[in-house]
C-alpha cells in the first residue's frame, strides 16, 4: 500500500515536431480558464446603503436604525476577535432527514394512510347477487 502513496507523473517533454506546429499554430499550454475569473474588490465589498435591511421602530423597545448597525459591527468585531478553540476535538453531525424528524405533519399522513387501509373495499360481487 505504500507504494500507492508515492505514484507520481512527471509529464514528458513535447516531440520536437510537436513543438514546431504548436508554434506555427500558435498552441498555448496555459490553462486559461481560470484568466477571465479575477478576483475584485467589487467582489468582497459588503452590502451597500441601499441592500441593507430596513430598519422599522414599531415600539419603544425596539431598535433604531444606528443601534442597529451599532450591534452589527459588535458582532463583526466579536466574530473577527474570537479565535477556534483547537484544543477541542471537532465533531460533526450528520444532517438529519426529514423522515427522521417528529413532525406533525407526517404523523397525520400515516394516520390517514392507515384509515384509508382500514376501510372496506369495494365489493361487485354484492351487486350480481342482488339484481338477479
Amino acid at each position: 500500500m505504500s507504494r500507492k502513496r508515492n505514484v507520481s507523473y512527471i509529464k514528458p517533454e513535447d516531440p520536437h515536431f510537436l513543438k514546431m506546429l504548436k508554434k506555427e499554430a500558435g498552441y498555448d499550454d496555459r490553462n486559461h480558464k481560470f484568466d477571465k475569473l479575477e478576483n475584485n474588490e467589487e467582489d468582497f465589498v459588503d452590502d451597500e446603503e441601499s441592500e441593507k435591511p430596513q430598519v422599522v421602530v414599531l415600539k419603544s423597545g425596539d431598535l433604531t436604525a444606528e443601534e442597529a448597525e451599532a450591534e452589527s459591527q459588535r458582532l463583526e468585531k466579536e466574530k473577527n476577535e474570537s479565535k477556534a478553540d483547537l484544543t477541542q476535538k471537532v465533531i460533526f453531525q450528520a444532517k438529519l432527514k426529514p423522515t427522521m424528524l417528529p413532525d406533525s405533519k407526517s404523523l397525520k399522513r400515516k394516520n390517514k394512510a392507515r384509515q384509508k387501509s382500514s376501510r372496506q373495499l369495494l365489493s361487485f360481487a354484492g351487486e350480481e347477487d342482488v339484481g338477479e
